[in-house]
């Protein structure tokens, strides 16, 4: 039966009952519909903002830099000086987690820490952070002087000296630790400051211990004290109506005699200051500073819900190892952002900067797509993460310089048992594989854990690219503090004594003046249980034996052009340095100056990365002399997954090829030579340079 308006209207009248429900339906229904018109403009809006134009890529909404709204930018300071860069990384991480709005970072750093973090936020390249670097070294006495038994040492007193250092132009800034978890955005911080009275100017947690509760071997405190680790300096206020170093002078001149020294640093001065003068201080909520201690109170702030935490800090000497009520779940998170991917900080929801370029990924990449993106992309790196320590020993000292994935760890150990010399090692690994890295460095190899010569580089994986195998020997070369430079691969063992016979070499022929690339012959052994020969005599035994003969030339049957230009005739017999000639696709292991050109990062994964570096060179001039008391010897291993693409992917060879016509055309221009393309091909074929004729 068709049911009509008059016959709905029947039925109701009929039963009576079905009124109300009807009524409130009629009444749902217009609300709803009359919110769904309100919203269409709303709607227009936000697709005109948010629509995908192929030629622009995608436009995100823009939001202007003002108080209260996504893009006020909200500043940070710590002092980041010392080992800072390798504990910082995880607070940073969670920070930028579950911020909105644009951070600006203020790091108070020494000579050692500058170039390390400023290279780890400038290679991090996050969309709305911005950092400024100060060199605080040379004003550090003007702390040193106060005693303190804290395990940071002096460093842990720079934050007295935040007013001073920090530019006069900054009116607010929040100061953290490095040793911080954040769970919440740090946005509402900042938002305190609006709720301070006009003579607070210092907002601080309360301790949560009673540390500060025996005053005859404390400092002075309001109460149970305040915990410097999350503070809130209202800078204008603090240059405007107090004398700030003369308050905290006074703190310690008046306690110094009586206490000898400060346990805590700038959290005693502090507390010192504040008992003194309780209105400056605005009491910030426990949340926001849980603090792991090792007689910590915390569990009196957040009792048995976790979810009110704001932000841990790992205050205790132990750090992470503390033994306090929940801190299993505590350590969890922390660990989280331990191995949390830091390249998803990089996508960003909003645009604070009318000038800044959005894109997004192309929709239909081209073939070679991760062979471009290894020669533009920006890797997050961390130099010198493990303990760094060396000062040359001559004009003549030279770093031995590699890259490797975390799968060759254990052929860095093998090859750092035959090197005494210093060495700088890009290695490329993911967030969750740095805790392994440092535990096997540490804890599990006897040989990495006692040298402090050795400089980490940690380059984090991106999905984007090919395994980037120059990106990574540019990091290492980038990164030593020697005139020479060897240049290796991490599966070759050196011979015995390389690292003192190199720097007799180098002196005696000194190579920079010359141009010269002196040539480490390179050898093979094919059996993987087998000990490589630690000297020329037992070299060449192992070279001539007829039967079963274990070492040969290195590649010698399966890319004979690789190294065949050494000689090894002639390497076997000779007792001086002797010059042979760059020939096509010759790839040797070579000692040379720092200053040698960087290697070309479109070669990422296997094939030419080297060579193409070779080729540069001899476009350069440089000369080759191959050094006859000198090898290396390649040790088996199982085939990497760039050498198995390359082999079994015909799309992964047309791109290299292209790639090296490229690079070939780039050669000609900036050195001023002519290639014949034609001898450009993946198989043997030469590739031949020529100077070009004068006009």
């Amino acid at each position: 039966m068709t049911m009509r308006p008059k016959n709905v209207l029947s039925f109701i009248f009929l039963r009576p009952w079905l009124g109300v429900p009807f009524g409130i339906w009629i009444a749902v229904s217009v609300v709803y519909y009359w919110w769904l018109i309100s919203r269409i403009s709303i709607l227009e809006t936000q697709n005109k903002v948010l629509q995908v134009d192929s030629r622009k890529g995608l436009q995100v909404p823009y939001i202007p830099d003002a108080p209260g709204t996504l893009c006020e930018t909200i500043h940070v300071a710590l002092v980041c000086m010392s080992k800072c860069p390798r504990i910082v990384s995880p607070m940073l991480k969670s920070l930028l987690h579950h911020r909105q709005n644009p951070v600006h970072f203020h790091l108070i750093v020494d000579v050692v820490s500058e170039h390390t973090t400023s290279h780890m936020f400038e290679t991090w390249d996050l969309p709305d952070v911005q950092y400024t670097t100060y060199n605080a070294q040379s004003i550090l006495n003007r702390v040193a002087w106060i005693p303190t038994t804290h395990y940071s040492g002096v460093y842990a007193l720079v934050k007295l000296l935040f007013p001073d250092i920090l530019p006069a132009t900054l009116r607010r800034v929040i100061v953290l630790d490095s040793d911080l978890t954040f769970l919440c955005d740090i946005m509402e911080l900042w938002n305190m400051f609006r709720n301070m009275t006009d003579q607070q100017y210092i907002g601080l947690v309360e301790n949560e211990s009673n540390w500060y509760k025996n005053t005859e071997i404390r400092w002075p405190a309001l109460g149970r004290g305040y915990n410097t680790g999350v503070m809130l300096l209202d800078l204008h206020k603090i240059r405007t109506i107090t004398d700030w170093t003369t308050l905290w002078h006074d703190a310690i001149n008046d306690n110094i005699d009586r206490l000898k020294t400060t346990a805590l640093a700038d959290q005693d001065v502090i507390n010192a200051m504040i008992k003194k003068i309780p209105k400056i201080v605005y009491n910030i909520s426990c949340h926001y500073n849980v603090q792991m201690s090792t007689e910590t109170l915390a569990k009196s702030c957040y009792g048995e819900d976790v979810n009110n935490i704001k932000i841990i800090h790992w205050n205790s000497p132990k750090k992470y190892n503390v033994n306090i009520p929940d801190v299993e779940y505590f350590r969890s998170i922390h660990l989280s952002y331990v191995n949390f991917d830091g390249n998803q900080l990089r996508e960003k929801l909003h645009r604070c900067d009318r000038a800044e370029a959005v894109t997004v990924k192309s929709a239909a990449p081209s073939r070679c797509t991760k062979f471009r993106a290894a020669q533009n992309i920006k890797l997050r790196t961390h130099l010198y993460y493990m303990d760094y320590s060396y000062t040359n020993v001559d004009n003549f000292d030279v770093t031995l310089v590699l890259q490797l994935s975390m799968d060759r760890l254990q052929f860095l150990e093998r090859l750092v048992k035959h090197w005494e010399g210093p060495l700088s090692a890009a290695i490329y690994l993911s967030d969750c594989e740095v805790g392994v890295l440092e535990s096997f460095i540490k804890d599990f190899s006897d040989t990495l854990s006692i040298r402090k010569n050795i400089g980490y580089h940690l380059v984090f994986k991106h999905e984007s690219t090919h395994y980037p195998v120059n990106y990574l020997r540019n990091v290492a070369l980038e990164n030593v503090n020697t005139p020479y430079v060897f240049l290796m691969d991490v599966d070759f063992v050196p011979m015995a004594g390389l690292y003192d016979h190199l720097r007799s070499v180098i002196k005696l022929v000194n190579p920079y003046p010359q141009k010269i690339c002196l040539v480490v012959a390179a050898f093979e052994t094919r059996r993987y249980r087998l000990s490589p020969p630690r000297n020329k005599t037992a070299l060449l035994a192992r070279l001539a034996a007829r039967r079963g003969a274990d070492v040969a030339p290195f590649r010698a049957l399966e890319w004979p052009p690789g190294h065949r230009a050494t000689n090894y005739s002639r390497w076997a017999t000779a007792t001086q340095p002797y010059q042979v000639e760059w020939e096509n696709h010759y790839e040797p292991y070579i000692v040379v100056h720092r200053s040698v050109p960087k290697y070309d990062t479109r070669f990422s994964g296997f094939g030419w990365n080297k060579v193409s570096h070779s080729v540069e060179l001899r476009a350069l001039g440089y000369k080759v002399v191959v050094l006859p008391g000198a090898f290396v010897v390649h040790t088996p291993h199982a085939p990497s997954p760039a050498i198995t693409a390359f082999r079994t992917n015909k799309e992964y060879r047309h791109c290299l090829a292209l790639l090296k016509l490229e690079f070939m055309e780039d050669l000609r221009r900036k050195y001023n030579i002519t290639l014949e393309d034609s001898m450009l091909h993946l198989g043997k074929e030469p590739v031949k340079l020529r100077a070009k004729e004068a006009d």
